[in-house]
């Protein structure tokens, strides 16, 4: 019995090996020791060229960008050799700069076929927002790829100086006339700066909105505009002295070519004193709502000039600037020629009503003299000016003859440049 079994399990061990033998002919079998290695080295290169391809790079950086994966996205940047900065705040920002416009999209299509066609994304406004470059060989034979977002510029202008600002955990004291501050190294996206300032008259809290959507080839402007400013404050009485909310400043107008700043919300009321011949003259408090301050005198005392026979009508105007405009002032020493090309807008009635009026008077051997002159009114916002007047002229006609003269002259300035110009003479009445 044991024997048949042993030449039953021979008999089977013996046709197993004879079909093998006829199902895997010798030569098949050499070649397949060769096919197997070569077919996973296939594998394997078309594997790490597909890795290191920068298709595969800007696909997984979309991916990472539309997942809000901050991590991933700061560590592909930060591998890239981008400059900008690179916080969470910052990255978190660039991902919702990204998402919210059709530049991820755009992305994909820098690369095609496994080839970069364009290494720069370059948007509509021309801001550089992404570069694609080669980086090192891997194993020598792979060529791989990084990814890189390019850094914006923001520039800050403030009305005032002073000024504290904070943007993305940054704080940055504005000095003393100093209104600009640029930021360098900024990722694209929306932010929120804070701006705050403490001084002697008023106080501001605010917060600006920051969207890069509006910058044009990697840099964006932002100017500061709430509601605080400094401001100029004029008046026919230069040498008063200044109030705030009933209380003292110790400064003369004449001392202040500005003042401030200050909220123009009307909560700030500023008036003027000043005493004469013992007695004291008070103007109306006026609110800051502006940056331009009238404070007028009711019954302000007229200046008498003792002037020579060359002075004639722009010699008293000239006085007038010198003491009531800020800037720019005319030195004592100019003509009346460069008082008129200095002081009147050119293209204004003024400059040409005068001249010719002053030709007219010339033509009839007659001078006038100003004897007086005392500023009536004045009202004026950001366009200009109007100021009216009281003058008194001593007239000498071309016999000799003598006689005085008052006007009550209303002045029509425009604003150029943040300088006044007068450009017309609006009325001219005779006092009797």
């Amino acid at each position: 019995m044991k024997t048949q079994l042993r030449e039953q399990n021979s008999l089977s061990r013996a046709g197993i090996r004879t079909m093998r033998k006829n199902r895997i002919p010798n030569l098949n079998r050499k070649w397949l020791f060769f096919l197997v290695p070569i077919i996973a080295i296939i594998i394997t290169h078309l594997t790490l060229s597909y890795l290191n391809s920068p298709q595969r790079l800007v696909k997984t950086f979309e991916k990472n960008v539309s997942d809000n994966n901050y991590k991933e996205v700061t560590r592909m940047l930060q591998k890239g050799g981008t400059q900008a900065s690179l916080d969470e705040e910052s990255v978190i920002a660039f991902m919702d700069y990204m998402n919210s416009t059709e530049l991820l999209d755009e992305v994909d299509e820098m690369v095609q076929d496994r080839k970069v066609i364009n290494s720069q994304l370059i948007d509509g406004r021309g801001n550089h927002i992404i570069t694609i470059k080669k980086s090192s060989k891997f194993l020598g034979i792979y060529q791989t790829y990084l990814i890189s977002a390019e850094p914006f510029e923001l520039k800050i202008t403030s009305p005032i100086d002073d000024v504290e600002l904070k943007l993305i955990n940054q704080v940055t004291h504005l000095k003393s006339e100093e209104y600009e501050k640029t930021y360098h190294k900024i990722l694209p996206g929306k932010y929120t700066l804070g701006v705050s300032y403490k001084g002697a008259y008023s106080d501001v809290e605010d917060s600006v909105n920051i969207d890069f959507s509006a910058a044009s080839k990697n840099k964006l402007s932002q100017e500061l505009t709430f509601n605080v400013s400094y401001v100029q404050i004029y008046s026919n009485e230069p040498e008063a002295e200044l109030f705030v909310n009933g209380k003292d400043t110790g400064r003369k107008i004449s001392e202040l070519d500005r003042f401030g700043p200050f909220l123009l919300n009307g909560q700030t009321v500023i008036h003027a004193e000043i005493e004469k011949n013992g007695e004291l003259f008070k103007t109306d408090g006026i609110p800051v709502t502006g940056k331009y301050i009238d404070l007028m005198f009711d019954s302000p005392i007229e200046n008498t000039d003792q002037t020579d026979d060359k002075d004639g009508f722009f010699a008293g105007l000239k006085r007038f600037f010198d003491k009531y405009l800020p800037s720019p002032k005319p030195s004592s020493d100019l003509e009346e020629t460069q008082l008129i090309n200095g002081l009147f807008n050119q293209n204004g009635e003024a400059f040409l009503d005068s001249k010719e009026y002053q030709d007219k008077i010339k033509k009839k051997n007659t001078t006038q003299k100003l004897v007086s002159f005392a500023m009536k009114n004045s009202k004026q916002d950001d366009s200009g000016m109007i100021i009216t007047t009281n003058e008194k002229y001593e007239i000498t006609d071309k016999k000799g003859k003598t006689k005085m003269k008052s006007f009550e002259i209303t002045y029509h300035f425009s604003r150029e440049n943040d300088e006044l110009k007068m450009d017309r003479i609006v009325e001219v009445k005779e006092i009797k």
